[in-house]
């Protein structure tokens, strides 16, 4: 037999034995896992946390937008402080160009800043006119009193001249009496034989004249009386006098205030301590009321609102003095805070609660617009909880598994809240029954629901 043949024929019977001593046992697959141990316990009456985390944005506490309230042009923008301090100080080195030394973005300006001002030089005149007109009245005044204090006297002589009047009746009537008493004498004598008819008409012609003077003088009286009421009603019109001129006084006055209050508009003032954030105009602008532009926007920074939008689920969790934990962008960390204000009512269109976080900003690290991160956490009045591994979920129905005879029962249970740890439930229905049973705490409840089927025996 050639060579080949036999060393071909060796390897062939040699092959079955190598494939024998070769052969390894077959493997086992791995031992079946355990399931997960079910456990028994009872409902306990607790508290839960719920947290609340919804995104936020930073906003300005305060932002408002500066219009002109009347038509002029723009005079000047004011000077920033810190920028002329900044010019100042480089002025060597020209580190800072003089041109940029006025309000502008960026600008932090304190309450009551004049940040520009219009020119209107009619306004100016205006004024003028009014205060023309407040002296005017002044003066109306001093000449009205002055006639006042005239006619006052002119009742006061008039008086005099009635008091002199009544005097000369009195006079007068004294004359009368004796002149009368004569002639009662010498008829009585002419009567007894005594004396002449000479005598008799001297004595009635001075009877006459003492009668005719009594009647002057009580004429006289009447007439002075007449000029005092006159004098009187003089009086009265020089008081009317002088009340209307301190009318027209206080008018011209109220015309002054009301001009340089528009004259006030002039100066466009910061509304509070800020930073302004737009500028809408620059020097030789001419500004009006109308305008939709506005002159200047300032935002106060310092403190900031972040505002959280709490879905309507949350929304009742939500109150002002609730703590926050706020995760803030811009390098500068997290801070720890309360909610200080709420909307209370929720928006129509995203059925949110607009929740706000006053934060404090003193060195502006926090801008208008930066986003933030907020976890708000509530924590719920204490009731009847398990472990929220015990809740399941059976055809959108949240259930529990009771233990009773050994057995798990599935029944149907009404959650309040829980957390990661704790769900509170107020009260379960068993299959067929017709009525909710409120949770006592006697409940055998086995957990976790995820490892258990209605009817499995539960050691």
């Amino acid at each position: 037999m050639p060579r080949e043949s036999s060393l071909l024929l060796a390897a062939v019977l040699a092959w079955p034995a190598a494939a024998g001593c070769n052969k390894k046992p077959a493997a086992t697959g791995p031992a079946p896992a355990a399931g997960p141990q079910v456990t028994v316990v009872k409902p306990e009456v607790r508290p839960v946390k719920r947290v609340v985390e919804q995104p936020g944005t930073v906003q300005a506490f305060e932002e408002a937008a500066l219009y002109a309230n009347l038509t002029g042009y723009v005079g000047a923008v004011a000077d920033d402080p810190e920028k002329v301090e900044r010019i100042a100080k480089n002025t060597a080195a020209k580190e800072w160009p003089d041109h940029d030394r006025f309000i502008d973005i960026g600008s932090r300006v304190k309450k009551n800043w004049v940040l520009a001002r219009l020119t209107v030089p009619e306004l100016d005149e205006e004024v003028n006119q009014k205060e023309a007109l407040v002296r005017q009245a002044a003066a109306e005044v001093v000449q009205d009193e002055k006639a006042l204090a005239a006619a006052a006297a002119a009742v006061a002589a008039a008086s005099a001249a009635v008091a002199e009047a009544e005097a000369g009746v009195d006079r007068a009537q004294a004359l009368h009496e004796r002149s009368q008493k004569e002639v009662d004498r010498v008829a009585k004598l002419l009567t007894g034989g005594v004396g002449d008819l000479q005598t008799r008409d001297e004595t009635l012609n001075q009877f006459r004249a003492a009668e005719a003077t009594r009647k002057e003088a009580t004429a006289r009286v009447l007439s002075a009386r007449a000029a005092v009421r006159k004098a009187e009603a003089d009086e009265a019109k020089a008081a009317a006098d002088v009340a209307a001129a301190k009318a027209r006084a206080e008018v011209a006055a109220a015309g002054v205030a009301r001009a340089k209050a528009l004259r006030g508009y002039t100066e466009i003032k910061a509304p509070f301590d800020g930073v302004v954030t737009r500028r809408g105009v620059h020097p030789g602008s001419l500004v009006s009321a109308g305008d939709k532009t506005a002159v200047f926007v300032v935002a106060r920074i310092d403190p900031v609102r972040v505002v959280v939008q709490v879905p309507e689920a949350d929304a009742g969790l939500v109150a002002p003095g609730l703590a926050v934990r706020l995760s803030l962008q811009g390098g500068t960390g997290e801070a720890a805070g309360t909610v200080t204000r709420t909307s209370w009512s929720l928006e129509p269109g995203s059925r949110t609660l607009r929740a706000e976080v006053d934060v404090p900003n003193p060195k502006g690290q926090l801008r208008p617009g930066m986003y933030a991160y907020a976890r708000l956490t509530a924590e719920l009045p204490p009731a009847w909880s398990v472990p929220t591994a015990a809740v399941g979920k059976v055809n959108d129905e949240s259930v529990v598994y009771l233990v009773e005879g050994g057995k798990a029962v599935r029944v149907r249970v009404e959650l309040l809240r829980g957390d990661s740890q704790f769900t509170q439930v107020r009260r379960y229905k068993k299959p067929g029954a017709t009525d909710w049973t409120d949770v006592t705490g006697s409940e055998s409840v086995a957990t976790p629901a995820a490892a258990l089927t209605d009817g499995q025996t539960v050691p």
